[in-house]
């Protein structure tokens, strides 16, 4: 099974593609999936480290197994769970790997994931936790857990700025077209998901 998986995951690292580009599992194969997730996220949490005058971003949730075996991915336990953190730039949109990270399961299949806040900019981020082998391929599916944040700055002032910069560069027309297309792209990609709400 995990051949399989990893046979359909052509990585498409700096091949072009999109990060938030999602591969639909094509119509034969998804007998082979479940609708559950591999990687349930807890809510993310924000703490304040008072030794070191800082904080703290935790992130954690647990790997979801069925008969000893990842759901989806049908890899036994064992396996660490890995953490890739980007960064979106505002405008134009792009992101940067900032951080990796690799943590053991625990015996209650759960992980824990804490970033010191100083180590990031100002900015958003997403982070993506894989079970087992990290695939970019895999990042906006159900195989993998995703949880987007916000450092030093809500969403509401990355929206602003986003904007603003947007603004200096592009006319109304070609912002609106950018709005739609970005809503268009959302659709598709929900509709690519083999499950529906």
């Amino acid at each position: 099974m995990l051949s399989l998986i990893i046979s359909l995951g052509i990585i498409p690292a700096f091949s072009g593609m999109s990060l938030a580009e999602e591969r639909e599992i094509p119509e034969s194969l998804k007998h082979l999936f479940s609708c559950n997730e591999t990687i349930s996220l807890n809510e993310i949490v924000f703490t304040s480290n008072q030794l070191e005058n800082s904080n703290n971003i935790l992130i954690s949730g647990k790997v979801n197994f069925e008969d000893g075996k990842a759901v989806n991915l049908g890899i036994q336990k064992g396996y660490p769970a890995i953490m890739w953190v980007y960064q979106e730039n505002p405008f134009p949109s792009n992101y940067d790997l900032v951080m990796t990270d690799g943590v053991h399961i625990i015996e209650d299949d759960s992980f824990e994931f804490l970033i010191s806040a100083d180590k990031l900019n100002e900015g958003k981020f997403i982070a993506y936790i894989f079970y087992g082998i990290p695939k970019e391929s895999m990042q906006n599916s159900m195989m993998t857990g995703k949880v987007e944040f916000f450092n030093l700055i809500s969403q509401e002032e990355f929206k602003v700025q986003k904007y603003e910069l947007m603004t200096r560069i592009l006319g109304v027309d070609d912002i609106k077209r950018l709005q739609l297309e970005s809503i268009e792209k959302s659709k598709s990609i929900k509709l690519q998901n083999m499950c529906y709400d």
